[in-house]
């Protein structure tokens, strides 16, 4: 066997659909010499790129190796243990499990420490693929157009608009010379587990996340340009000095004139937050206003008060657009809402899980890779039922 077998067995064994025939093959493999040192090439790529230097990093290493010392005596007792140095075994109870599903992910625990042991697949009657890119574009005369099977080329003329699908598969504005001679609003939005971008006339780019939806007009005139978004909306807004950009949602108000910023504004969310990456912005609702720097995200409640948080992690707010899940000492209630609007899943609630989780996976991968990952945790555990994930302790 060579480097790529081993590699494939250990993404089946991830996966749930490594057979008893295999188990036994991929066991026989790493008792052998030669396979470990693959093992252990593989672990050392690896570790390159991914350094664990705090204290807090080494203890919680050294937790994992003791809980993967105990899984490997408990479900192979029969098997002999690869033998590598404890940062090696460490990495390898992460990266061995998530082999090919393109996630690392470490968790740590506000209040106690917790043992991270292997887990068995979650029990599965049928597995959730992952969202993907769909919407649906809605034109001014009513007529829709189902984006994910457009074909490239020209989509629509609606008065002085080109509407055009690119190669990339991005819908994109483009006005021709002359102001337009009426103002027709276009509506685009995404169900559950769809995402979309979309180019305006401007050259404004917008990102949609899955659950959302953009109305705005095909070509601005005027003084100002106004959207109104639901949901979360990306935005790099082109600049223009004269007419200042504006995203209305929920009686909340953004202005920019040219910058990067994120809108989250679900219903369920406890609160709408508009973070800014770049540029600057002014928030207003009600008799409330708040001008943002980069780095800052202003939250909103049920009520006008208008809360400015400092230095919050960019990367976390804008981890979707980049086809990650991403959580910083998140609940599990916030991770699965993410989950139930990308997968377009119902979640039910056996018990109450209040662990708080942290790391990152990408949302290219299907459910159950996500749920095994958390129930390393030994803090909860999953079952899905056709399109209902069954959360229990």
């Amino acid at each position: 066997m060579n480097k790529i077998s081993v590699e494939a067995l250990l993404e089946k064994y991830l996966s749930g659909s490594l057979s008893e025939e295999e188990r036994v093959q991929l066991n026989r493999m790493l008792e052998e010499k030669q396979h470990q040192e693959q093992l252990e090439a593989i672990l050392d790529k690896e570790l390159e790129e991914h350094t664990f230097e705090s204290d807090e990093d080494s203890a919680l290493l050294g937790q994992i190796q003791e809980n993967v010392q105990k899984a490997i005596r408990r479900e192979e007792k029969s098997a002999k243990v690869v033998r590598m140095n404890w940062r090696r075994m460490a990495v390898a109870a992460v990266f061995i499990l998530l082999l090919g599903s393109g996630a690392f992910w470490l968790w740590k625990s506000q209040k106690t420490k917790q043992e991270i042991a292997i887990s068995t697949q979650p029990k599965v009657n049928k597995d959730i693929a992952p969202g993907s890119n769909k919407a649906i574009l809605r034109l001014a005369d009513g007529t829709e157009i189902v984006l994910d099977s457009a074909r490239k080329g020209t989509l629509a003329q609606q008065d002085m608009v080109k509407i055009i699908m690119l190669d990339n598969g991005q819908v994109s504005y483009h006005s021709q010379n002359g102001k337009p001679n009426e103002i027709l609003y276009n509506t685009i939005t995404t169900p559950k587990g769809g995402q979309y971008q979309l180019v305006l006339a401007d050259g404004t780019k917008v990102w949609l996340n899955a659950a959302s939806s953009l109305h705005f007009p095909a070509a601005f005139a005027g003084k100002e340009r106004v959207v109104e978004l639901k949901g979360e909306g990306y935005f790099e807004v082109a600049r223009n000095i004269t007419m200042p950009f504006h995203v209305r949602v929920n009686g909340t108000d953004i202005q920019v004139l040219g910058t990067h910023f994120n809108i989250n504004a679900y219903n369920n969310e406890s609160a709408m937050l508009t973070t800014l990456l770049e540029g600057s912005v002014k928030v207003s609702k009600g008799t409330q206003t708040r001008m943002l720097k980069p780095g800052q995200q202003a939250a909103i409640g049920r009520g006008e008060q208008i809360l400015v948080e400092n230095d919050v992690n960019l990367d976390e707010v804008i981890a979707w657009k980049n086809g990650l899940f991403q959580f910083q000492s998140a609940d599990l209630e916030t991770i699965l809402r993410q989950a139930s609007r990308w997968y377009d899943i119902e979640v039910e609630y056996r018990d109450k899980i209040s662990e708080r989780f942290s790391g990152q996976i990408s949302r290219n991968v299907n459910i159950s890779q996500l749920l095994k990952i958390l129930e390393l945790t030994g803090k909860v555990q999953f079952e899905i039922e056709g399109r209902k994930i069954i959360v229990k302790s």
